[in-house]
């Protein structure tokens, strides 16, 4: 039998997104296993109950699915290659109405299971890919629905499965991977210039990275030699010191590059559901200074694999960068031994957990 697979994005896929990428993972060896992959991205994914706004809301978004129909740009093309046999599909909405008739539906965001839970199909073919407690995307209440809705739930972190069984609900954990083909060690970790750190650069308030950047400052007036360069999706800051190299969207040999030149990684986040930028580090030899959210924590143990600091607190985040660079053999012992334990999270391992979730529902 062919087995078929749709899963339901909340936007288009054009810019870097950790969530995304993570399903594009997942895509890519669905299809080389045999099974037809379908991704959707929906224009008009959030639901809205007062109908002035919801109008309004798809009146405008009308004007987008046009401009995205004509420049066919809604793909990740310019970040991440999906194999050519994963169907890229744009729809202005999520509505089950024209969708393609597949064996199971995976939705990716509370707003898309929001969409799915609507579908008149059998529970059994109605999956819930849940990669963070998305209230920061939606309304408390709306997010908290989703979560005691009939769909089979998948998490990708002990502390979201947690949520799950404090809800009382069902939850399967399949843990990301990571690729060691893209993200690897050239440049030995002894032979990194200490004086020098990576950051993930966001927009978002819950990345935290205006604290980063002023426990970086706080670094760089101990030691002038001090270092850092940022990567990330939005147009670089205006205000960013000129110290600091910034790289929007790096090409995958760019980023590995950036990582590689890198001895100290620093994750400024006060909520992550997995913190793939800690793991993708980890891979190239860095040594991580993290605030201690639950999502770092999985591969970050506080004085083995990475130095935590409180989240929100810049000058703990300073000082445990600094102990980086001043003490080498600790650096090089947290940089090495994170790199051994990021080792056994494969996407191998992940898949193979993920498909057959999957196949039990055929």
């Amino acid at each position: 039998m062919n087995k078929s697979i749709t899963f339901l994005l909340p936007r288009t896929g054009e810019i870097p997104i950790g969530g995304f990428k993570v399903v594009y993972e997942y895509a890519n060896r669905l299809v080389r296993d045999g099974y037809s992959v379908n991704i959707i991205y929906g224009i008009v994914a959030r639901p809205i109950s007062n109908i002035m706004l919801k109008c309004a809301y798809y009146f405008l978004r009308f004007f987008r699915w046009v401009k995205y129909l004509y420049y066919r740009n809604y793909t990740p093309d310019s970040w991440f290659k999906t194999d050519e046999r994963v169907k890229h599909i744009l729809k202005y909405s999520l509505s089950e109405k024209g969708m393609p008739e597949t064996d199971c539906y995976v939705a990716t965001a509370w707003n898309t299971a929001v969409w799915l839970n609507k579908y008149h199909i059998p529970t059994k073919r109605k999956f819930y890919f849940i990669q963070h407690f998305e209230d920061w995307a939606g309304p408390y209440n709306a997010v908290l629905d989703t979560w005691k809705m009939n769909l089979t739930k998948i998490v990708i972190a002990p502390w979201l499965q947690k949520i799950a069984d404090d809800l009382c609900e069902k939850s399967y954990l399949i843990e990301n991977g990571f690729d060691e083909k893209k993200f690897h060690i050239t440049i030995p970790v002894e032979k990194k210039n200490k004086y020098s750190a990576v950051m993930l650069w966001h927009d978002l308030p819950f990345k935290s990275c205006r604290m980063g950047l002023k426990a970086l400052e706080r670094v760089k007036n101990k030691h002038p030699q001090f270092k850092a360069v940022f990567f990330g999706t939005p147009d670089k800051p205006k205000d960013l010191p000129a110290w600091i190299e910034y790289h929007k969207v790096p090409s995958a040999e760019k980023h590995l590059n950036i990582y590689n030149a890198s001895a100290i990684f620093v994750g400024t986040s006060s909520s992550e559901g997995w913190g793939l930028t800690v793991g993708e580090a980890m891979l190239c030899g860095c040594a991580v200074a993290c605030t201690d959210n639950e999502g770092y924590a999985i591969v970050a143990h506080d004085e083995k694999t990475a130095l935590l600091s409180q989240i929100g607190d810049a000058v703990a985040l300073s000082k445990n960068i600094m102990r980086l660079i001043e003490d080498d053999s600790l650096r090089i012992k947290i940089a090495m031994a994170g790199n051994l334990l990021i080792k056994n999270y494969t996407w191998e391992r992940s898949y193979k957990k993920f498909a057959s979730l999957l196949s039990q529902e055929f």
